[in-house]
């Protein structure tokens, strides 16, 4: 059995730009998706696309050609598409699918390059913490023993524990990958997942940040199948499917039920102030009085990119305190237990 991998999202913009250039141009779309195939970088791009144009000779839309890869693709790329199809703006959508792809790639970038640094601090502590603990430490340990004095209790854990890792590091290291494999599998599950999404958005300056990444991305979803013709319950459905948080799903299945029972938007996002702030929420208001939904959505989407860059920009100014205490503590807590056995010895002597 094979399984379909989902397109990366660099491909998945370079095949909306592409196409929608090629289609201005006035070629079919059985043509363009034969020639995006041929020059295509990515072999998984070159494969999905020579599976479309297969589907597309036997004289099926794109959309339903896309239908039938739609775990490449997802479904807000494939609705876009059909939105685009049944409007006759399809160019003008696949631009729109471009703009909102390169924000979502261009943020997670940006997020990971920022985080980048941290990761590579921790990691090296670890890395020097867990050969100092494996390689140095136990060869202090007959120095301690023919001094035949107590050890300090924190000399003794570190000593044990440095004994115990030089002796079963291959069982240590199979736990950690163990415990690290089950945690992947465990945070995929839907009430676990759940926990999770709730408990990081409500931790300061982290959940800010997980909050205005979801409503740059949001926002600037809406404001794309709004311009497209969609109506704002489509749009709603349509947004809860390209939604990872499950929080911010439970809202938007709150948002599109309360739609349907008339009532607005805004009354119904009010209700989760910690998902949608007075900002959005004012916003959103004044758009659904003036019937320009679209517009506002387009708005907010430039204000949280710019809020989201302000705080990715932060980021190391939030978290380099916090990896000095950790590896301040991390030194200390070495330096203690080699230091006070030799304090205590000295003192015994005196």
């Amino acid at each position: 059995m094979t399984f379909k991998t989902t397109l990366q999202l660099e491909d998945q913009v370079e095949f909306a730009k592409n196409l929608s250039v090629l289609l201005r141009g006035g070629v079919s779309i059985d043509e363009a998706i034969l020639s995006l195939a041929s020059q295509a970088r990515s072999s998984n791009l070159k494969k999905t696309l020579s599976e479309l144009r297969d589907h597309l000779s036997k004289g099926v839309s794109l959309y339903t050609a896309m239908s039938n890869s739609n775990s490449r693709f997802g479904t807000v790329v494939t609705s876009l598409v059909r939105a685009g199809e049944l409007s006759g703006s399809l160019p003008e959508n696949l631009d729109f699918l471009a703009e909102w792809l390169s924000r979502d790639s261009n943020l997670r970038k940006e997020i990971s390059s920022v985080t980048l640094y941290p990761k590579l601090v921790i990691a090296a502590t670890v890395v020097l913490g867990g050969g100092l603990a494996v390689f140095i430490l136990p060869k202090l340990v007959p120095m301690f023993s023919s001094l035949h004095v107590q050890l300090p209790w924190i000399t003794q854990f570190i000593l044990d524990a440095s004994v115990f890792l030089q002796s079963y590091w291959m069982y240590v290291l199979f736990g950690i990958i163990l415990v690290s494999v089950i945690f992947q599998v465990l945070k995929r599950l839907k009430p676990v997942k759940m926990v999770i999404d709730t408990v990081t958005i409500h931790l300061g300056f982290i959940g800010d940040m997980i909050r205005d990444y979801q409503l740059a991305l949001f926002s600037q979803l809406l404001a794309t199948l709004l311009r497209s013709g969609l109506t704002l319950d489509e749009s709603l459905e349509i947004a809860f499917v390209g939604t990872g948080n499950l929080y911010y799903k439970k809202a938007l299945t709150d948002i599109r039920s309360r739609l349907l029972n008339g009532v607005s938007v805004t009354e119904t996002v009010k209700l989760y102030p910690i998902l949608y702030p007075p900002n959005f929420v004012n916003l959103l208001s004044v758009g659904e009085n003036s019937g320009s939904l679209q517009e506002s959505f387009t708005n907010l989407a430039d204000y949280y990119t710019k809020e989201i860059n302000i705080k990715t920009k932060r980021l190391p100014v939030v978290i380099e305190p916090v990896l000095l205490v950790i590896i301040g503590v991390a030194v200390a807590t070495l330096a203690l237990s080699i230091i006070l056995p030799i304090y205590k010895l000295t003192g015994s002597l005196g």
